[in-house]
């Protein structure tokens, strides 16, 4: 029990706490210093909240390590108790009520950071009934899915090679969140309804011919019910593609600022980067369910559970943060690639120089502090940092000046 526990402390939680000190050591080497892209008030609540995210998140991290210790040590032996002995509903009920117990422990850290830390710094609107009314959801999502995802499972686990097909069944629910997501999934949480400016719409249609892109209706969701940051995206897979645009979005961000915002996004589509990134999360899954269906039964017997399909998906459920941690440097490299190749692409829609002002905009109402240490952003930047972005652009800008 002892080494399993010194093993994700070394590989998980220590390298953790030691990235986002790095982080917060970095930042405040720039408390005292001008303001840059910010206004100098939003530069001054950018870094203290970026400083009270970092604190939270060490938090975090702590907490998660005393809840896996607390799982091993002790607690998936007595959770084993529960369960009727070769029944499959125990065996549901084992995986599931996992699942659900580790997603309430850390729900306190959640709504700290979404009903106090967030509303502090004026991100978040979220009352109390929203909390809770999302966190239920969210549970009652979790054990419908779950049921269905794990009945299945257990299923092809009686037979040999369970995890190639586990590892099938698992892409092809991936692949059915997101084709579901953007008209099923997301109207639980959120209102969307069809954009109603047709001059904008026209606009927006136009620049999603001139990219090859088709999507199912343009709509605006009520973002603002809950935070006051500003985004767009494109949601979903096939004929269930849609774009989405906040409604904060619209309210502070012109039309030209919105165009060359989603240009950016329609250079992921041309680049296949959703493709790519469902390739990557394919083969994560595969690794992932590789290590589960190659587990010596030395790791259960040591963990002091029987050898089982719930016992060996908890397993697999426990490791998946120390293999996750690890993993999002490569996932991080191919992405911030990414944003780089769909900048240029969005600034050949439109300009550099309008994509430039659009980024700018949004950092400026989203009140993201623009420094980061370098191993910080290794782990855990899927984005460019802006300022390297802002450069990119201004060389793109004279050179599209120069041809002119």
């Amino acid at each position: 029990m002892l080494l399993v526990c010194l093993c994700y402390i070394v590989l998980l939680t220590v390298p953790s706490i030691v990235v986002d000190f790095l982080q917060i050591r970095h930042i405040q080497r720039f408390s005292n210093k001008p303001a840059v892209i910010l206004p100098e008030k939003d530069y001054a609540i950018s870094f203290q909240y970026s400083l009270a995210s970092l604190k939270l998140s060490i938090v975090h991290t702590l907490l998660s390590t005393i809840v896996f210790v607390c799982w091993v040590w002790f607690g998936l032996a007595m959770w084993q108790d529960f369960v009727i002995e070769e029944s499959g509903i125990g065996f549901i009920i084992f995986v599931l009520g996992f699942v659900l117990v580790s997603s309430l422990i850390s729900l306190p850290l959640d709504a700290y950071k979404q009903l106090m830390l967030d509303k502090k710094y004026g991100f978040s609107n979220v009352s109390f009934g929203i909390f809770l009314a999302d966190t239920l959801k969210s549970l009652l999502l979790t054990t419908v899915f779950g049921f269905l995802i794990l009945w299945v499972l257990l299923w092809v686990m009686e037979y040999p090679y369970w995890w190639l097909a586990g590892f099938g069944i698992m892409f092809c629910f991936v692949l059915l969140v997101n084709m579901l997501y953007p008209t099923l999934i997301a109207p639980i949480f959120n209102t969307f309804t069809p954009l109603n400016d047709e001059n904008l719409k026209a606009r927006i249609q136009d620049l999603m011919q001139r990219a090859g892109f088709s999507a199912n209706g343009i709509f605006v969701m009520d973002a603002s019910r809950r935070d006051g940051r500003l985004n767009a995206y494109f949601g979903g897979l096939g004929s269930s593609k849609r774009v989405v645009l906040f409604d904060t979005l619209l309210d502070k961000v012109s039309s030209e600022g919105l165009l060359t915002i989603l240009a950016h996004e329609l250079g992921h589509f041309k680049h296949k980067d959703v493709l790519f990134n469902l390739f990557i999360s394919g083969i994560l899954l595969f690794v992932m369910f590789f290590i589960a269906g190659n587990m010596p039964s030395s790791v259960f017997e040591f963990l002091g559970l029987k050898e089982n399909a719930a016992t060996c998906l908890v397993v697999l459920l426990l490791i998946a943060p120390v293999v996750m941690f690890w993993v999002m440097p490569i996932i991080g490299y191919f992405s911030r690639k990414a944003e780089y190749r769909a900048d240029f692409y969005g600034a050949s829609l439109t300009s550099a120089r309008c994509l430039r002002e659009a980024l700018i905009r949004l950092v400026n109402e989203n009140k993201t502090f623009p420094y980061a240490h370098p191993v910080y952003i290794f782990f855990h930047y899927t984005h460019p940092p802006l300022l390297e972005r802002l450069y990119a652009l201004e060389r793109l800008n004279k050179e599209q000046l120069n041809k002119q």
